[in-house]
């Protein structure tokens, strides 16, 4: 179970949700810092200006009694991560880092094949203008709110990312055929959203149709 005041090392942290992941748990009072490419992206400058550290992926930014989370481009046999595992480190994948955070809320996952993104920062700005709501939008917007009630989360279908999840309230806002690359056809996409949604207690669907 993720805590407060826990240090916490992002193995690709500009990485679009990896860095809305990162700025909530900051907000929410834990040490946060990590590694990732030199090149400048969009999403490191809202972490530096929160005073997060970037690194680069020299394994000696890997210390004890971290928790280490890595982010999807990187698999197990990343050297940082092998060193947090040698190290007897807590390794998180990104999505279960994101069920972990979202478990102890009321939490609201949007999903679908298009739109998702619009989507969840609708659904955050209207619920936090009335309501303690932390939420996590796949463009590098998060935010932690200390003793927030909700979680609004966008939850992604790539490579069934969004297994991981266990929301209360799921919205889907449509499915299609997405990433060749790893969906067979429409139907193994459509499977995966079936899959998603048997762990939900409320799906709300914003499509009169499914596109199969």
């Amino acid at each position: 179970m993720i805590n407060k005041m826990t240090n916490y090392y992002f193995i690709g942290i500009k990485g679009t949700g990896m860095a809305s992941l990162a700025r909530i748990l900051h907000d929410q009072g834990n040490a946060v810092s990590g590694s990732d490419i030199e090149k400048e992206t969009f999403t490191q400058f809202p972490l530096i200006k929160e005073g997060i550290k970037i690194t680069d992926f020299n394994i000696d930014h890997i210390k004890k009694n971290q928790v280490v989370i890595r982010g999807n481009a990187f698999s197990v046999d990343h050297p940082q991560v092998v060193q947090a595992k040698r190290l007897g480190d807590r390794v998180l994948s990104y999505p279960q880092a994101v069920e972990e955070v979202i478990r102890s809320h009321t939490s609201i996952a949007i999903a679908g094949t298009h739109g998702k993104t619009s989507t969840t920062g609708l659904i955050s700005h209207i619920l936090s203008d009335r309501l303690t709501t932390s939420y996590l939008i796949g463009d590098g917007v998060g935010k932690g709110v200390a003793d927030s009630k909700y979680f609004v989360v966008e939850a992604d279908e790539y490579r069934r990312h969004f297994s991981t999840y266990t929301p209360d309230i799921a919205v889907i806002t449509n499915i299609d055929w997405d990433h060749p690359d790893y969906y067979r056809d429409k139907d193994d996409v459509f499977k995966a959203f079936s899959e998603f949604a048997d762990k939900v207690n409320k799906i709300i669907l914003l499509t009169a149709k499914i596109q199969r």
